[in-house]
């Protein structure tokens, strides 16, 4: 079985001199994405692809997790159909792969790949996806036979911080 998780960087900065890509995480973004990647590490991931984007790079560091990663340049430029084919190109011997990127190319992918499990969430992916929120997918089959009607959707999962009085 495969296991696929799409993960929206953690929080950011809204504005950095240097320009978009150099945005880096806040200090609650690093937080919570410490606290996902303490959910992560029961999950089997065995390699990483990335935006290269500083708050995606820094997302991934502060995951914690002990795999490798490849930085992409088109996580950053491109939409979900050149995601959605880097993914598919994924060896066959990797059985965990996590996709760190941004909003909105991220929801896009996850309401696309949910759809036919999930009409309602998929449609509510694409409304909502906060910072450090990951959606989780399975599938029996190749990388390359990746497709929206042979995973099981597993949900979306977001970091549930308590409420300040």
């Amino acid at each position: 079985m495969k296991r696929l998780v799409l993960m929206r960087h953690a929080k950011t900065e809204g504005h950095n001199p240097e320009g978009d890509r150099a945005r880096e995480l806040l200090p609650r973004g690093r937080d919570d994405a410490a606290a996902v990647g303490n959910e992560l590490a029961s999950l089997g991931l065995q390699h990483a692809m990335v935006s290269t984007a500083m708050r995606t790079r820094q997302t991934f560091e502060a995951l914690g997790l002990a795999i490798p990663a490849e930085f992409l340049d088109v996580f950053y430029t491109d939409g979900p159909d050149t995601m959605l084919q880097r993914i598919s190109e994924t060896d066959e011997d990797v059985t965990g792969l996590l996709v760190v990127a941004h909003e909105p190319v991220i929801p896009r992918l996850a309401a696309q790949l949910g759809y036919a499990s999930n009409r309602q969430e998929a449609d509510a992916m694409q409304c909502s996806f906060p910072p450090s929120s990951f959606v989780e997918f399975t599938f029996e089959g190749e990388w390359a036979e990746l497709e929206r009607d042979n995973l099981e959707h597993i949900s979306l999962s977001r970091v549930e911080r308590p409420a300040k009085h």
